[in-house]
């Protein structure tokens, strides 16, 4: 099932660095910020700035231009060749109101240039609108991660059976071509097993179907357990199932399918113990022959073995 997504939790505070050289402004820039309900980080210059943000990680710098040790400028340059630091929005405010200047802040990355001296309530209209930009960017980042999310849950839904978690019938025909054309093309084997669980309907008709699913849904996992990775496990339909074997020759195969019917063979169901076998036959590509072909075979072979008296895997291993 699709679930909704899930809502982003806000922050109750929203960190804000300033950055000034003249302890005066910070004292009046973090009290007017604080009173509006926004975490201070105080920094005296760029360089102790930089040491800073990593472990603050403010939403947003306030920056000061003229400062020693590092000035402003230098500051912003750094931040925004910075990976970890480069979407942090820099508002300068500064007393350098050259037309110049601006621009250079700008052209540094500055998100906003605020002239010195400054109206208090200007300030907060912009810095407001500025984290609400970043409160947006991340909200529109959460849902299109959720959203990915979602699209692959979507696609892994559109390949797999919905009782046994296998790959469904549609899926294991596609990949079957896959890796056919594969096998051809470089000369490899490939082999697939066809497994059917013998007297179905009888257990179904004695224990009924929640109990039958409950079988399906185990002899599934007692498949994907006995396959390797890169083999390909899927619901061929109702109680039958299909193993893609890509590099494996007709005796591999066969040692894989013996593997998994021995396994079934010794597990139990339920308080009475009930005891269920697989029947099975495999196929090997040949050239020339088709997917379908090679499919068929495998079936054929797979009825071989319940006319011999079912829980066997045909053909059957050479001594």
């Amino acid at each position: 099932m699709i679930e909704t997504l899930t809502p982003i939790q806000e922050q109750e505070e929203m960190a804000i660095m300033i950055v000034d050289d003249v302890p005066a402004n910070i004292q009046f820039l973090g009290k007017l910020l604080k009173e509006e309900g926004f975490k201070i980080a105080p920094a005296s210059n760029g360089k102790k700035a930089l040491e800073m943000i990593p472990r603050v990680k403010p939403d947003l710098v306030l920056m000061d231009v003229m400062m020693p040790e590092m000035d402003g400028f230098e500051a912003c340059r750094l931040m925004k060749e910075s990976v970890e630091m480069k979407d942090i929005p820099v508002i300068f405010l500064s007393a350098r109101t050259e037309t110049e200047d601006v621009i250079k802040g700008f052209k540094l990355g500055a998100a906003d240039y605020i002239q010195k001296p400054f109206n208090a309530e200007e300030l907060l209209v912009r810095v407001r609108n500025h984290i609400e930009l970043v409160r947006n960017r991340r909200l529109i980042i959460h849902y299109m991660d959720e959203l990915g999310k979602q699209n692959a849950l979507l696609q892994q839904l559109a390949i797999t059976d919905g009782l046994t978690g296998l790959y469904n019938h549609s899926h294991c025909m596609d990949r079957l071509q896959h890796e056919a054309a594969n096998a051809r093309r470089y000369e490899n084997p490939l082999t697939v097993a066809m497994l059917d669980l013998d007297y179905f309907k009888e257990l179904n008709d004695t224990h009924g179907h929640p109990f039958g699913d409950t079988v399906l849904v185990d002899v599934a996992e007692i498949i994907r357990s006995g396959i390797r990775e890169g083999d390909v496990p899927g619901r061929y339909g109702g109680e039958e199932f299909i193993l893609i074997l890509p590099n494996t020759s007709l005796e591999g195969g066969l040692v894989i399918a013996e593997r998994i019917r021995l396994k079934i063979e010794s597990h139990t169901w339920g308080k009475q113990d009930v005891k269920v076998t697989i029947s099975g036959g495999l196929n090997s590509l040949q050239n020339g022959e088709s997917t379908s072909q090679l499919v068929q075979v495998a079936d054929d072979n797979l009825y071989r073995a319940k006319e011999a008296g079912r829980n066997r895997i045909m053909p059957e291993q050479k001594a």
